[in-house]
């Protein structure tokens, strides 16, 4: 059993150019549980529910009601996930240090979602609103993917604290108008305890 938590950068892969120099990611967090049972010295599967924030800038589309539109608009989801884990986990220096990979499928549901529109002017200030998701049908609020992680780990008292780098892609598109399929990228810290 453990936990872990960390800094996210997400963005949605388009079927689109976007200009050279945009900036296609957003910032935020993200937190799980995590419980494996170990099948034996090498290989490990478990569950890691939790939360993330995904999301998008630079969205192709997004504002198709004002053709005339010049601004930014930043998509940020909030997703309550279930990846399920397979883990190979290979023992260092008489195993005070290891080395681990992960792979796995999850699902995820859209929570929340808000959109920020900054003006490429700067004329009015940027704005940031909720979406109604019960009536605005634009975004899929079910998503699913691949998972895949690298990180070391250390024994420290009756576990391991842990760093890794998490990937997220999905195979399924956020705007259900537009292909944007959700990616990112996870930088973690993490306790797992053996039991």
């Amino acid at each position: 059993m453990g936990l872990k938590g960390g800094y996210t950068r997400a963005w949605e892969k388009y079927d689109v150019d976007v200009p050279e120099d945009a900036r296609i990611h957003v910032k935020g967090f993200n937190i799980a549980g995590m419980v494996y049972l170990k099948v034996n010295d090498h290989l490990s599967l478990g569950i890691e529910p939790g939360y993330v924030e995904r999301g998008a800038a630079c969205i192709p589309g997004w504002n198709v009601i004002d053709p005339g539109f010049r601004g930014d608009t930043e998509l940020f989801l909030k997703y309550a996930e279930l990846p399920i884990m397979a883990q190979g986990q290979l023992p260092l220096l008489n195993g005070k240090l290891e080395i681990f990979g992960k792979v796995g499928y999850g699902m995820a549901y859209l929570t929340t979602a808000f959109e920020k529109i900054t003006d490429l002017d700067g004329i009015v200030a940027p704005t940031r609103s909720k979406l109604d998701l019960s009536n605005d049908d634009r975004l899929n609020r079910f998503d699913h993917g691949m998972h895949g992680t690298i990180g070391l780990s250390k024994t420290f008292g009756k576990g391991r604290v842990f760093i890794e780098t998490a990937f997220y892609s999905s195979v399924r598109d956020a705007d259900r108008n537009n292909f944007s399929r959700n990616r990112n990228l996870n930088f973690n810290l993490g306790y797992l305890l053996d039991l």
